[in-house]
């Protein structure tokens, strides 16, 4: 990404004052002689929130992982305990180290998502409708990016925003727009202000693709569609495969795949052949930024349980036992760890808090 400029000394501060770190390159997984499952919604301290935590992304590298929370008696949430308040932290792997996200609560609109090397993380917030903003936990700086906002993704090195929006703060997704954050323009990849209205969405590493759910489009009710921004060219990828899935959309980082659920299942679609193939007879939740590792639900448990896919080999992997759930980007490259929510309390040890956490697990 182009480098921005800082607010010098002020955001020094601010950075400071947040607890923040700068992201180094780390391995997949931030603690590779670790547990297999280690719970990431603590404090810097170690001690367990006591109040829900959800809504994870990972890093690539697996270092760091944002989430929101309820909890109020750690004294790194203040006013985390008022009704309309959710707040949101991103968590430092090998240090232990917590950055809370400091503008005005209310993230709970929806997952974050974080940069390749978590320097920057992306966010939708707002306690009466809500902002897509982008914060840099280097330099502390924090850019709002939309009003009637959704964040849905971010490049690896930050500079490329996917977000939608509406007229107003009630309707967020109306339109479908990419921001350059180091030229600060936006460009509509597609909507209207009549009953257009969009599902997930998802970026390729350098920006050019975007592909998108467009909720009932057509005959077969969602659709999806990639645009290519270079060539302003269009394709769908769901045709003749029924209603898609508005809740997951992936773009590999290099453009050339796209993972998504239609009818119950997950199908990947190659960008240059124009065609689409089933990899699992399950609905995919979320997906690594390469688009060759999916997250979807186990067969026989009702949707409560997760396993790994390895979409290239169909090899499958669970990650956990108990009552789990899924973010955004939520596995790391390579498919060395994932990050879920999950109410199970025998994970790891000393989870007495009877509520949700957030969990990474090392997969390989």
């Amino acid at each position: 990404m182009r480098p921005r400029t800082t607010r010098g000394l002020a955001a020094v501060a601010l950075a400071a004052a947040l607890g923040a770190t700068t992201p180094s390159a780390a391995s997949a997984d931030a603690r590779p002689g670790g547990p297999l499952t280690e719970r990431v919604s603590t404090a810097s301290d170690g001690a367990q929130l006591e109040r829900a935590s959800q809504h994870a992304a990972i890093s690539d590298d697996g270092r760091y992982v944002a989430f929101s929370t309820k909890t109020s008696l750690s004294p790194e949430f203040p006013g985390c305990e008022q009704q309309t308040y959710v707040c949101l932290a991103v968590k430092d792997r090998r240090t232990g180290r917590l950055t809370r996200i400091a503008n005005g609560g209310g993230f709970d609109w929806g997952p974050p998502v974080l940069s390749g090397d978590g320097r920057y993380v992306g966010y939708t917030e707002g306690t009466k409708g809500p902002s897509a903003r982008v914060d840099d936990l280097t330099t502390g700086e924090s850019t709002p990016v939309a009003s009637a906002a959704r964040i849905q993704d971010i490049t690896p090195d930050g500079r490329y925003v996917l977000y939608t929006s509406g007229d107003d703060r009630f309707v967020t997704d109306r339109y479908v727009y990419v921001r350059d954050m180091a030229t600060g323009t936006a460009e509509r990849i597609e909507g209207d202000a009549t009953t257009t209205r969009f599902g997930a969405a998802s970026l390729s590493a350098d920006g050019r693709f975007v592909a998108y759910q467009k909720r009932g489009s057509g005959p077969e009710g969602g659709d999806v569609f990639v645009e290519d921004r270079a060539t302003g060219t269009t394709a769908r990828a769901d045709g003749g495969l029924g209603d898609s899935d508005a809740e997951f959309v992936r773009i590999s980082g290099d453009g050339r795949r796209v993972l998504f659920a239609a009818e119950g299942r997950t199908y990947a679609y190659d960008v240059r052949g124009g065609t689409a193939r089933q990899v699992a007879d399950a609905p995919a939740r979320s997906a690594s930024r390469d688009a060759r590792y999916a997250v979807l639900p186990q067969e026989g448990t009702g949707g409560g349980r997760l396993v790994l896919l390895d979409v290239r080999t169909g090899r499958r992997t669970a990650l956990a036992p108990g009552e789990t759930r899924a973010g955004a980007v939520t596995v790391t490259s390579g498919g060395r760890a994932a990050v879920f929510t999950s109410t199970a309390s025998d994970l790891v040890p000393g989870d007495t808090n009877g509520t949700s956490d957030v969990f990474v697990r090392r997969v390989r």
